[in-house]
This record gives C-alpha cells, sequence and structure tokens, in this order.
C-alpha cells in the first residue's frame, strides 16, 4: 500500500459547466420498470417519452415498460419488457420454455453492496443465477437502440454523437453500485464521455422546479417511492433557479414491489402455498395475469376490490383442502372481509388491500418524521411525492394524515418525474449548486510525527525520522456542504516505490487513521512513477472531485504530467 507524507496545501476552485450535446437522452432503469426520455438543447423542456410500451393485454399501462429480460437456449438476449414477459408466458404455455430464461426485478441485486463483484449474479424466474454484469448490459443496450430507432423516424440525420446520455440511480447507492451501473452502459456501447449519472431524488427535485411550483426560497424534501427503494433528498430552491442539497442521501428498501409480495403471501394463505406454486409453474399465463391486475387494482385500496380467481387455483385449492372456497375462507377467519363473488371472482375489502402497505408507508413516514425532527430540517414545510409507488392515492392520503405539519404536493406524471428531471438535470448538471457529503473522504499517508501525539505502535522508523503509518489525510469532511464540481488537491511525495493510492471513506468527522473501526477502503488510484528520476524528486498531485453525482479521482505526476484516473474496488 502506497504511504506519503503531505505537500502543499487544499484547493477548492470550481468548476460548473452546462451539457453541450444536440441532444440529451435519460434512461430511466427502474427495479420494475424502465423507459427513456430525450429533448433537444434548443428546448430542453420540451420532453419527448416513448408512447408505444404496451401491456401484455395490449393496453396502454404507462410510459415505461416492465423491466424484465428474456434469454434464449443458448443464453443471448432475445427480448425485453412485456415482449420478453409475454414470449416466455407463451412458450411456457406450449412447453417450450425449457432452456428460456425470463429476468425480472433484478436491480434490487445492487442496492446497499458497499463492495460488489463483477461476478455477481442474478436469479431468473425459476431461481437459477446469470452473470448480473450482462443483464444490466442489455437493458442499457436494448434502451439506447430503441431510443435511436425513434430518433431516426422523428428527426432523420440525428447522429448517436450528438446525445449525451444520462442514467438514473438511487442517491443511496453506494459507489460500487454506480460504478457498476457506469460500466454496464459503457460495455453497452455508450461513450463514456458522453455518460453521467443523476440520482433520483434530485432529477425529481429538478423536474418539480420548473413546474411553477412557488419554491424560490423554500426548503423542500423529495420523496421518490420507486419499485425497489424510497429515496429522499432535500434542498433549498436559489434565487437563480439552482438547487442546494441541504441534506446527506437517506431512504430503504420501502417500494411496490412488496406490496405485490404481501399481496402473494396473502394468495398463498387462502389457496395454499402449494396451489399458487403451481399455477406459478405450470399456468405461467394466469399467474402473471393475476398479478397485473392486482398492479392496476392496488391504486385504488379505498373501496372493494374484485379480482378474477385462475381457474386452476380454485381447483387445486378445493382438491388440497377438500373444502369450498367459501368454506375456507370462513375458517381463515376473514369474516366478511374477503368473499367470493360469482363463480370465479374473490372480493377484497379495503382494510384488507391498505394492509398489504402498512409495513412499507409505515416505515416511509418514520423515516421521513426522523428527518424533519433534525435541527436543520426545522424550516422544511413541504414535501414533494414522486415514483410510481406515490400514484397510488392511499399512499398520499396515509402520508399527508400522517405528517399534517406539512404541506404534501403529488405533481402530474409523478411516475415520469425522475425521467424527466434527468433529461433536464443532463442539459445543466450545475442546477445542483451543491451537495451535502455522506461521508468522510481521504487518503492513506505516511506522517511525520512532529507532534509525538501518535500512539507508539503506529509508528515505524524510517532513514532515521519516526513516522505514523496508516494516517487517514482528509480532503472532505460528512455533512460538509460541498460546491457542484468541487475539486480538492493535495500534492504528495512517496518514500518508497508504490503503484496505487488507497482512497478511504469513514462516517466519522474526524478520522486519525485508516484502520479506525468504519472506516471503507472505496478505491484505489493507479500511478505510475518514473525510473529515470530519482525517487525523492518526484511528486504527485492527487486530486478527488466532490459535488457531482460520483466520486471522480485524478492522479497527475508533477513531473511529467501524466493523468491516470481512478479505478473503483469492484473485485474481478
Amino acid at each position: 500500500m502506497l504511504k506519503q507524507w503531505i505537500f502543499g496545501k487544499p484547493s477548492d476552485k470550481t468548476d460548473a459547466v452546462g451539457g453541450q450535446s444536440l441532444i440529451v437522452a435519460a434512461f430511466d432503469f427502474g427495479t420494475t420498470y424502465s423507459g427513456y426520455a430525450f429533448s433537444f438543447k434548443h428546448s430542453p423542456n420540451d420532453i419527448k417519452t416513448n408512447k408505444k410500451w404496451t401491456s401484455g393485454s395490449g393496453q396502454l399501462i404507462s410510459l415505461k415498460t416492465p423491466t424484465s429480460v428474456l434469454l434464449n437456449e443458448d443464453g443471448e438476449f432475445d427480448s425485453f419488457g412485456c415482449d420478453a414477459k409475454n414470449k416466455y408466458v407463451s412458450l411456457a404455455a406450449d412447453g417450450k420454455h425449457h432452456g428460456w430464461r425470463l429476468f425480472r426485478r433484478f436491480k434490487m441485486v445492487l442496492h446497499n453492496q458497499k463492495r460488489i463483484l463483477r461476478s455477481a449474479t442474478v436469479d431468473d424466474l425459476e431461481g437459477k443465477p446469470f452473470a448480473a454484469g450482462p443483464i444490466f448490459t442489455m437493458v442499457i443496450r436494448y434502451l439506447q437502440k430503441h431510443l435511436l430507432e425513434a430518433l431516426n423516424l422523428s428527426h432523420k440525420g440525428t447522429l448517436e454523437t450528438d446525445i449525451t446520455y444520462i442514467i438514473t440511480v438511487p442517491d443511496i447507492w453506494g459507489l460500487a453500485a454506480k460504478q457498476f451501473m457506469r460500466e454496464a452502459a459503457i460495455e453497452a456501447g455508450i461513450n463514456c464521455n458522453r455518460l453521467k449519472l443523476a440520482l433520483e431524488p434530485e432529477a425529481a427535485a429538478v423536474y418539480c422546479g420548473a413546474l411553477g411550483h412557488t419554491l424560490v426560497g423554500q426548503k423542500f424534501m423529495v420523496v421518490d417511492l420507486g419499485g425497489g427503494t424510497a429515496d429522499i433528498s432535500v434542498h433549498e430552491r436559489k434565487g437563480n433557479g439552482s438547487l442546494k442539497n441541504i441534506h446527506t442521501p437517506c431512504g430503504g428498501t420501502w417500494g411496490g414491489i412488496y406490496v405485490d409480495a404481501n399481496f402473494t403471501q396473502f394468495m398463498a394463505e387462502i389457496f395454499g402455498t402449494r396451489a399458487l406454486t403451481a399455477m406459478q409453474a405450470d399456468e405461467m399465463y394466469d399467474y402473471f395475469d393475476m398479478m397485473r391486475d392486482f398492479e392496476v387494482k392496488k391504486r385504488n385500496s379505498q373501496t372493494d376490490i374484485t379480482f378474477r380467481i385462475p381457474v386452476v387455483l380454485k381447483e387445486n385449492d378445493e382438491e388440497h383442502f377438500h373444502q369450498s372456497l367459501s368454506d375456507r375462507l370462513s375458517s381463515l377467519m376473514f369474516g366478511e372481509k374477503v368473499f367470493v363473488r360469482g363463480k370465479d371472482k374473490l372480493g377484497i375489502h379495503p382494510s384488507i388491500m391498505q394492509s398489504f402497505f402498512t409495513d412499507q408507508i409505515s416505515a416511509i413516514v418514520n423515516h421521513i418524521s426522523s428527518v424533519l425532527k433534525e435541527e436543520r430540517m426545522k424550516n422544511v414545510g413541504l414535501i414533494i411525492l414522486v415514483g410510481g409507488f406515490a400514484e397510488s392515492p392511499y399512499v398520499q392520503q396515509r402520508i399527508q394524515t400522517e405528517l399534517q405539519a406539512v404541506r404534501l404536493i403529488v405533481p402530474e406524471e409523478t411516475g415520469l418525474a425522475v425521467l424527466k428531471g434527468a433529461v433536464m438535470f443532463g442539459h445543466k448538471p450545475n442546477i445542483i449548486s451543491s451537495r451535502v457529503m455522506d461521508y468522510t473522504y481521504g487518503v492513506e499517508i505516511f506522517y511525520y510525527d512532529f507532534e509525538e501525539k501518535y500512539p507508539m505502535e503506529k509508528k515505524i522508523l524510517m532513514n532515521g525520522q519516526w513516522m505514523v503509518k496508516d494516517v487517514f489525510m482528509v480532503f472532505v469532511r460528512v455533512n460538509e456542504d460541498v460546491p457542484f464540481d468541487n475539486k480538492v488537491t493535495h500534492t504528495l511525495c512517496p518514500n518508497e516505490n508504490p503503484d496505487y493510492v488507497a482512497i478511504f471513506r469513514t462516517e466519522n468527522n474526524d478520522p486519525m487513521f485508516t484502520t479506525d473501526p468504519g472506516c471503507e477502503l472505496v478505491g484505489r488510484l493507479a500511478i505510475d512513477f518514473e525510473n529515470d528520476i530519482p525517487l525523492e524528486e518526484q511528486k504527485i498531485e492527487v486530486t478527488l472531485m466532490f459535488g457531482d453525482t460520483d466520486l471522480r479521482v485524478l492522479c497527475k505526476h508533477v513531473n511529467t504530467g501524466k493523468v491516470n484516473t481512478l479505478t473503483l474496488d469492484i473485485a474481478n
């Protein structure tokens, strides 16, 4: 590991450069649904979205399509979205799906991962693993191809090189997850110099700021409720229209897919796990149709809701339990809240439907409340609710009821707020004027023991001089307000022949050693020293660039001018 001592002082030079491409296109790669949007430089807020995504029944469900990937028998990409789901179901109905592989809701493999292996896997519908990287790459490549075809039809003569690409990621993702997504995009063929990540709640804040709400001078919270996560950011709208981030990213796994999981558990309780499993395996069309029906009807959870019961599910239930469905329901103590309607329908009282939401909404409300209780949040009186899960009137009503001290805004097209905001952000990335750091970042160095304040076990004698090892040299501290594209540079000089600089982070505001509890190695910055220059005469400048959506690190060899960039610690 590289050991160095310090020369020079930090620089706080700030650059803020807007997008220069003719077109900005954003990909919203979601847990349940994905889509794209774009606009031109001359009219950045005239955002176009694809209007041709259809559901399995052929009806338009949204301006996004399910995040589903189908591989053929050779493990090659076949189709995406509803096309993938429908083809797999059709194959299964004819018993021809063996060897074909359907992947759904795999984005969550990246959540809460401090270190992601390039060998990470995701499971297909049958629980069989497949390399995660290629699956993510296939999605981005498909969205790019679909976008380029749409542009070719509506704006002939457009070149791929005219496009800057924005890919949305949850704010609460770690550096490794963001780097994983970036690598997948580059592998898909997107030029790294025209690629930028957008933090989902920030993108939503940009979108909301352009809707005409009176936000200038206000502090407001954006709660982005997606399929997998609830992502929260807090901002202040400045007089010049920029947004100042005033709280570290936060949130949790409280998205809409967990409501679906609760519904599935409920159906298993009524019909039996065996019957439900058999339907998933043998009558896949009926299973997907049932879940699609629930996806639509869960958005209206304040009146009695009726579901069609797949015939195979009812037959398996009665065969296994040796009683009618009505008698089965009576034995489960649901009372009149769950009932049979006609021969093939199940009625559910709103309280049952709402119970599927309880845990998720409670977690969201409790977390929002804890953030608002912080001293620096006392003037936050507005919450903007966005995301697909936020389209549920019940979710909106619960949050407003339990947080009556704040005003709630739910913009139109709330499910597209992140996507459209990401396009706007791509045209003007410095609209987020500053961010609050979620960690203390720095590098590991050797340090002269001038003050003799360090413990003996950290000291070593080098060339007649006591040096302290494993010292955490801070570049920026947790909760520090950092301007957009802020650069902090330290000049270092090696005392041995190293090959990289070690980048660390911690939630501690004032770390002393990189070995302290909570310190985490997040990357190694490769450097090349010159054999024909004495080591003691060589110097390097290490620059950490903060305030952007992801950490950028540069290393410049002062003697030669050669610059290297960071490679994060994602194992091969």
